[in-house]
């Protein structure tokens, strides 16, 4: 007699991460006369897929004025890929306060990791690539959960 083992039995579990990063995150950065607020609301719309509002607020303080711009990036593809970390690929049109239209490619893998505080926090290195031109900036931030 042959007896038939259940392949479904050991099949690995395919985890979804993306509910460990749900939640609000923000970090503040100055450079000289520039404050640059920004702010994450994660949200899950799939298994491991993410949804970031992504918000960046930006002042700069010039001969006793402050000139304020609003920036969004709504990313909706990002992809969880382990525990602690997700993946950032996307081309987004930014939604500004400024009237020029801006098209960027955003990249970067973010770390999930508790600061000395105790508090959950997500490390990255971005990458912002304008369509238009080529030209790509880079910033190292940590985002705080709130």
């Amino acid at each position: 007699m042959v007896s038939c083992k259940d392949k479904d039995k050991d099949a690995a579990v395919d985890p979804d991460f993306a509910p460990g990063f749900v939640g609000s995150y923000n970090t503040t950065t100055v450079d000289g006369i520039t404050t640059t607020v920004q702010d994450w609301d994660i949200t899950t719309t799939e298994k491991n897929i993410l949804a970031i509002n992504y918000t960046k607020s930006i002042k700069v303080a010039v001969s006793g004025t402050v000139i304020t711009a609003v920036q969004i990036f709504p990313l909706v593809n990002v992809k969880a890929t382990a525990e602690d970390s997700f993946t950032i690929d996307e081309v987004v049109d930014v939604q500004q306060t400024t009237q020029n239209a801006l098209r960027q490619r955003l990249q970067g893998v973010a770390t999930k990791v508790t600061n000395a505080a105790g508090k959950a926090q997500l490390n990255i290195t971005l990458d912002y690539t304008t369509s238009s031109t080529g030209v790509k900036e880079e910033a190292y931030l940590e985002f705080k959960k709130k």
